[in-house]
């Protein structure tokens, strides 16, 4: 009967651990950085105990308030040098029962000082996931109406898609430009992928979404991904095969031509036999 009480008891918190992720990561997150902390009160204790040591060794009144003995010393800086404000709760505490004094200061150790701590790092943490969220909005927004305001200057319909010869001299006109750079993308690099870009699309052309999405990953400062280096790959392989086209055309013009020229050679060596045979 006990080990059944014990087994629900565990899946219920089971269940409370899998219907609050944020709860599961966070022990997660206490386990793995239970070594630091360990190392962190261990130094900790080690400081206390070489300045408990140095003010007792100046003080050397064992009537003194603060600095009586050794354990003294090291409880006065403790609770009055690290913890000022427990201080108070833990000698009242320790006053009815000396054995209140570690579970008091372990519970302030690990409540006060580790939890909070790792609050502070989450809230923090979300914070600068919202300020990089909103940014990238900014940025996306930006980036949509000075390109719309550039486009439709230049008399561009961007409710059709738009094709490759609309969308190369998209790129090379001043203002366009100009807004491209300024969201982090490279004109140039752009104009080089612009045959990797239209391959999915085909003769369907490019719609002013799909600009704004492809200039904004064109960015430098977009991490490498897994469909960049596919990307990068596919222009690597028909950059080979052009280069193997051009080179087959070459070597093949030069076969011609020196067939040519061989043919003429022959021939003109046979009119010379033919003229010294009738001499």
């Amino acid at each position: 009967m006990v080990r059944m009480v014990k087994m629900l008891r565990i899946s219920r918190m089971a269940r409370l651990l899998r219907g609050i992720p944020e709860l599961l990561i966070l022990l997660k997150g206490i386990k793995a950085a239970s070594r630091s902390v360990v190392i962190f009160f261990a130094l900790w204790l080690i400081i206390t105990y070489i300045y408990a040591l140095a003010f007792r060794m100046i003080g050397d009144n064992d009537d003194s308030e603060y600095f009586g003995s050794m354990g003294v010393s090291m409880n006065t800086l403790l609770l009055m040098g690290i913890l000022p404000e427990h201080a108070t709760l833990v000698n009242s505490v320790t006053a009815e029962h000396l054995v209140f004094w570690p579970l008091m200061v372990s519970f302030v150790a690990l409540a006060s000082v580790t939890l909070m701590n790792m609050l502070v790092g989450v809230l923090v943490e979300v914070v600068s996931a919202i300020a990089k969220t909103e940014k990238e909005g900014i940025t996306v927004l930006a980036l949509a109406t000075d390109l719309r305001s550039a486009l439709t200057h230049m008399g561009v319909n961007i409710e059709v898609p738009l094709p490759r010869e609309e969308v190369e001299k998209i790129i090379t006109d001043p203002d366009c430009a100009l807004v491209i750079e300024q969201a982090g993308a490279d004109v140039l690099t752009l104009a080089d992928m612009l045959p990797q870009i239209f391959e999915d699309n085909h003769d369907a052309g490019l719609k002013f979404e799909d600009l704004v999405e492809t200039i904004l990953n064109m960015r430098g400062s977009n991490p490498a991904k897994v469909k960049d280096v596919k990307g990068q790959l596919r222009a690597i392989k028909n950059a080979i095969k052009e280069t193997e086209v051009a080179v087959r055309q070459a070597i093949g013009e030069d076969l011609h031509d020196l067939r040519t020229e061989l043919y003429e050679m022959r021939m003109s060596r046979l009119e010379n036999e033919s003229c010294i045979d009738d001499d």
